[in-house]
């Protein structure tokens, strides 16, 4: 039988008998006006269920079976005479069941991560090494996101102008024949099935994927606009968050996505010029006509899609935080948006001009070149943001828990460019087989039509297989260290509860402790995962280098495979097969848990830690990307808590997890006498164990110490248990680090064995119920801003909007 043992006591840096004050021994001048404004974290949930306002409330037992009593007045209150608000913000991350297909836009959201996960600071006026490195990363990171845009225009164009304009329909009876619905398009006797009208008619697929684009953008971006009042002045020594325009990002948002869009529409665009053109000229390699015809059109429609496809590109790469510049600028992207469309009307009429004698035949012209060289380029890009990223990091130095030595940006932005274009291989090559129709149960032999995707896209299926190699080998190595860390953790836990007997509790205890200690574990899987990049980056650099963009991604390995080619050509293709099949799954396992985590609240707080911090920042290097919620939510936010301290109300910001993230951003943002009003609470916060690791240009011990300087007190709540919280540092006076209080965690569980009147164990809560714990309320009264008298002061000042 296990040993009895009281529940664990408090930690000693906390009075071990501190109580929540009664009404009657709080000051006349401390009992009113005075208002807990609390923000919840990724799992969201109701307002009623977030202020404990139910009609009963569990005073005993668990969700299962518990005790209820009718609730009263104080019941609400966490302190006597102290209001409770919630800003709900859970509806701007997971409102609509659509909204799950934001999923799909993952690795656009993972570059607009990276070009925040910079390991230097922007400073105004910075000059030198450390101001062309910067500048070198955020445009390398804002060329990516360029690129990825037009990888998924590029992906719709090849099922719809490769597969089905060009290869499907120059195969006349026979893609008939295997695919009747195609009729209209491939049948001899239909007016749609010359070249240039199929592919007029296959453009439509990535123009509709364009339009959806630039819809979504625009609708979210009205949606998550506020009116922001007068903001402080901002002096250069402050945190960067504390700026009075970082969450004004939609001038710089709409110039960005008009570029993007000219791109994406100019890359349709250059699909439906490069076939004519070609053909024009008199095929490839051929050489120029003696007399002008109708090629000098074509090219001098080339000539100018280029020109406004590199005025675009170029639009991306200067940031331009003046207003009236992103004003001119945004003018300039909107001229060269609607000049990529009235191009892109000429190269139709262009395209769909008779031309006798014109058939397609093999692959879509262009193509190829294009996917090879943009695979090329990025490539390229990769290694200039790991370079700038190095020089960033030893020229600043940022503090010594910074993740991957500064590398964590360039590592995200990689795997999210792997991501997008293992997503578009897999819909390209899932169209064509069932296009096809090979290899189809239902389908005879006969039936079967002789497609080709682009071969620059077995590149990234292989890398997607290796890839799931990886992942596996990952979660053997985590489970296997997991075991190894709970039994590391079973001396640690007996001796925290005076136990002499190692019992079901002590392992349930002991693994919980270790679960809370696996998010260390993520700059290993980082850079796990990027071990398949490695060699296509090499690759790419191969094909700048040989010049040859026109040649498949297997023929450098097949010729260093020597006798061995025929075993190594199959093994490569069973492969790429795997990596196709692989990517399909993942972009319908993507739209599953989308929906699943919108609807479940387990699968929402699965994925929402990681989908909330990649949605936090403002669209500044992907406009496509999914809306940045704290646009909104910090703008308003910070409106509230200025109103209610300038209407001398105390004012304690009490954030849980995410929650915590978005109330330092609003103290960063609140005018410097506001301070002695507003106190700060972060419970389950991952302010320093993420933020501060891998955001270390806008989070760490110096910005922590300015923000711990912009509150009247500030408490810190964190448990060993939680994957998620951990303590925060913050720079000393003498330039020592400090840990914001409290420093020791909190017990979890709160005790052993049954509390008395309980016949249950307490649950161990890891990451979730901090305001149940009783160290809450001790540390609300611990911050509790004092009461000034005011004269004049209205009747109720939470009385309003």
């Amino acid at each position: 039988m296990p040993d009895t043992a009281e529940p664990l006591h408090e930690p000693p840096t906390r009075a071990p008998a501190s109580r929540v004050p009664a009404e009657s021994d709080v000051e006349p001048s401390r009992a009113h006006d005075r208002v807990e404004l609390r923000v919840h974290g990724v799992s969201g949930g109701h307002a009623e269920e977030l202020l404990d306002v139910e009609p009963a409330m569990r005073v005993g037992g668990d969700r299962l079976a518990g005790f209820f009593r009718w609730r009263r007045k104080p019941d609400t209150e966490t302190l006597p005479g102290v209001r409770r608000e919630i800003f709900a913000w859970g509806n701007l991350t997971s409102g609509a069941s659509s909204r799950a297909f934001w999923l799909l836009l993952t690795p656009f959201m993972m570059l607009n991560v990276a070009y925040w996960m910079r390991p230097g600071r922007m400073d105004d006026g910075q000059t030198g090494t450390r101001r062309a490195a910067n500048i070198a990363y955020g445009a390398g990171v804002r060329l990516l996101a360029l690129s990825l845009t037009m990888l998924i225009v590029l992906a719709a164009a090849g099922v719809g102008m490769d597969l089905v304009a060009w290869q499907c329909v120059g195969q006349g009876e026979e893609c008939v024949r295997a695919r009747p619905w195609l009729a209209f398009l491939a049948s001899a006797s239909s007016p749609l099935s010359a070249p240039g009208r199929s592919l007029l008619v296959g453009a439509v697929l990535p123009a509709v994927v364009v339009v959806v684009l630039w819809r979504l953008s625009r609708r979210t971006a009205a949606d998550y606009e506020v009116v922001t009042g007068p903001v402080p002045p901002r002096h250069a020594e402050d945190a960067p968050l504390s700026h009075p325009d970082f969450w004004r990002n939609s001038e710089i948002m709409a110039r960005l996505r008009s570029a993007h869009i000219a791109i994406a529409v100019g890359t349709v665009a250059a699909l439906l010029l490069l076939p004519p053109l070609l053909h024009d000229l008199g095929g490839r390699g051929a050489p120029l006509p003696d007399a002008p015809g109708l090629w000098t059109v074509g090219a001098g429609l080339a000539g100018l899609l280029a020109l406004v496809a590199l005025s675009a590109t170029s639009s991306v790469l200067i940031p331009g935080k003046d207003p009236r510049w992103n004003a001119r600028a945004d003018r300039l992207c909107r001229v060269l948006r609607d000049t990529t469309l009235g191009l892109t009307a000429a190269i139709a009429v262009y395209t769909v001009w008779p031309r006798p004698g014109w058939v397609s035949e093999g692959r879509l012209p262009g193509s190829g070149t294009m996917l090879n060289g943009l695979f090329a380029v990025q490539g390229a890009l990769v290694v200039i943001l790991l370079v700038a990223a190095l020089v960033l990091f030893s020229v600043d130095r940022p503090h010594r828990y910074t993740a991957m030595r500064g590398l964590a940006g360039p590592s995200t932005a990689a795997l999210g460019t792997l991501l997008g274009g293992a997503f578009s291989a897999a819909l390209v090559y899932q169209g064509s087989l069932w296009l096809s129709g090979c290899g189809s149960m239902d389908a005879p032999e006969a039936d079967c039509l002789a497609l080709s995707p682009p071969t620059a896209y077995s590149w990234l299926q292989l890398a997607f297989a290796f890839q799931a190699i990886i992942v596996l080998i990952v979660v053997v190595v985590l489970a296997l260290w997991l075991r190894g860390e709970v039994r590391a953790q079973l001396p640690k836990v007996t001796a925290l509860y005076s136990r002499s007997v190692r019992d079901r509790r002590t392992w349930d205890i002991a693994r919980a402790r270790a679960v809370g200690r696996m998010t260390e574990a993520i700059p290993k899987i980082l850079g796990a995962l990027l071990l398949p990049v490695v060699p296509l980056v090499g690759l790419a650099l191969y094909s700048i280098a040989t010049g040859n963009l026109e040649a498949g991604p297997m023929d450098a390995p097949m010729a260093v495979a020597g006798g061995l080619q025929g075993v190594a050509q199959d093994a490569l293709n069973a492969l790429v097969a795997v990596g196709s099949l692989l990517g399909g799954a993942a972009l319908v396992a993507l739209v599953w848990i989308g929906r699943s985590a919108y609807r479940d609240r387990p699968t929402r707080q699965a994925v929402g830690a990681v989908w909330d911090v990649g949605t936090f920042w403002p669209r500044a290097a992907h406009p496509l990307a999914p809306p940045s919620y704290a646009e909104r939510a910090v703008p308003q936010l910070t409106a509230r808590v200025r109103r209610m301290a300038g209407e001398d109300t105390g004012v304690v910001l009490s954030g849980h997890s995410q929650g915590s993230v978005l109330a330092a951003a609003t103290v960063w943002q609140l005018p410097q006498e506001c301070a002695d009003r507003v106190a700060l609470i972060t419970h389950g916060s991952p302010l320093d164990r993420l933020y501060s690791r891998y955001f270390p240009a806008y989070f760490g011990p110096v910005a922590f110490s300015d923000l711990n300087g912009r509150v009247s007190s500030w408490r810190n709540l964190w448990r060993v248990t939680d994957a998620i919280a951990g303590p925060v540092r913050r720079s000393g006076p003498d330039g020592k680090e400090m840990v914001v209080p409290t420093v020791e965690p909190l017990p979890d569980p709160r005790s052993y064995d049954a509390l008395p009147g309980e016949a249950r164990r307490p649950e161990i809560l890891g990451h979730s119920d901090y305001t149940g714990d009783p160290a809450y309320a001790e540390a609300m009264w611990q911050v509790m801003p004092a009461q000034r008298p005011s004269e004049n002061r209205g009747s109720d000042p939470y009385q309003g909007p």
